[in-house]
């Protein structure tokens, strides 16, 4: 009886062992797990980034700010797709995805690479919880994503968008005819290019008109819009006080002094 015993605790330490290694070599190659790579039958490149927004500025998720602009500088696209809406840029000139879109944004505009808006969710009596993934937001971001790919004939294209996202898009993307391809040396994206780490040069001003869409234009907007019921309106309660905007500045002190994480 105690051999038995005894070798079941053997086993369940080798499995605890192998279970543990496991995790911490996914953990180590996490970031490698979120690019992807597809060419349609034409040729044209598309990469797609899985991002974690304000995940990036807790140590602990192992992929930094900065680890994520080093693998945009080496993919090098043509063009940048990012999580964000386009008409409230148009409307607004607000970038009103989360703060990693926004540093993307800023660092393409930094760079002279062209950004397109793709993303997709809208406030009515039936849908009004910004940031959740559901099959029918990851249906309009494909349908909006095959609409800027066709600006971007022959362009290398980078696909930006929460982790979230990065498998319903890849899968949509093969099902309308694109073929997976390989990235070598595909953690060697996220090394650091051995310059001091600096984030670009306008991301507090559109950090900031994001902060104040958020904090007032919006919610300002949802609560004089007649057709919404008032549950959904007090989902989308006017800022007055300045807390939400307080609580979203402190990432300016970030950016003012380069730090990268919180």
């Amino acid at each position: 009886m105690k051999r038995k015993l005894k070798r079941i605790f053997i086993c369940i330490a080798v499995i605890l062992g192998i279970l543990l290694i496991t995790a911490t070599v996914f953990y180590i190659n996490l970031k490698s797990f979120t690019v992807k790579r597809v060419q349609s039958e034409s040729g044209q490149e598309v990469y797609l980034m899985g991002t974690f927004h304000k995940d990036h500025f807790d140590p602990m998720s192992n992929y930094s700010v900065e680890e994520m602009m080093n693998a945009v500088e080496k993919i090098d696209p043509d063009v940048v797709f990012i999580e964000a809406r386009e008409e409230s840029y148009e409307q607004y000139g607000a970038v009103d995805g989360p703060v990693d879109m926004c540093i993307a944004y800023c660092y393409c505009r930094d760079n002279d690479i062209p950004v397109e808006m793709v993303d997709y969710w809208k406030v009515d009596n039936d849908h009004y919880r910004q940031n959740t993934t559901t099959d029918d937001r990851d249906d309009h971001i494909h349908q909006r994503i095959m609409e800027k790919l066709g600006l971007y004939d022959n362009k290398k294209v980078l696909v930006i968008c929460g982790f979230g996202h990065l498998y319903p898009q890849f899968d949509r993307l093969i099902n309308a005819g694109f073929k997976k391809e390989r990235i070598p040396g595909v953690s060697k994206l996220f090394k650091s290019n051995g310059r001091e780490f600096v984030y670009p040069s306008m991301i507090c001003d559109v950090w900031e008109k994001r902060t104040l869409f958020y904090a007032n234009t919006y919610p300002e907007s949802i609560q004089a819009d007649a057709t919404i019921n008032d549950e959904v309106k007090s989902q989308w309660p006017v800022d007055e006080n300045h807390v939400f905007y307080d609580s979203q500045m402190e990432y300016c002190d970030l950016f003012r002094s380069n730090r990268l994480y919180k």
